[in-house]
């Protein structure tokens, strides 16, 4: 999912953060955070949101998480960041 030196990893609660600053995005807004297995996601919610290029690579380079989806309606954006867990972070179910 991402090229930045996962030892420099932010913490996820810097991310979002880092995120809704870039957006720029503040009004009728929301984010998910959601682990699934190896990659974490942080899902943003809003209606006030413009595609932007330099913007979602500045959330890359600056957070090390990709844009892996994008999907409107009905005015509404959601938007589905993504990167690998650190191995430290990742905690597997023992049976």
């Amino acid at each position: 999912m991402s090229t930045i030196n996962r030892s420099t990893q932010l913490p996820i609660d810097e991310c979002e953060e880092w995120i809704w600053d870039t957006l720029d995005s503040t009004k009728d807004s929301g984010f998910e955070y959601i682990k699934d297995g190896i990659r974490e996601f942080l899902i943003f919610y809003t209606n006030d949101f413009f595609a932007d290029a330099k913007a979602i690579e500045k959330i890359r380079k600056t957070t090390g998480m990709m844009l892996v989806q994008m999907s409107t309606h009905n005015g509404y954006a959601q938007l589905w960041f993504g990167r690998y867990m650190l191995e430290k972070d990742i905690k597997f179910r023992r049976f």
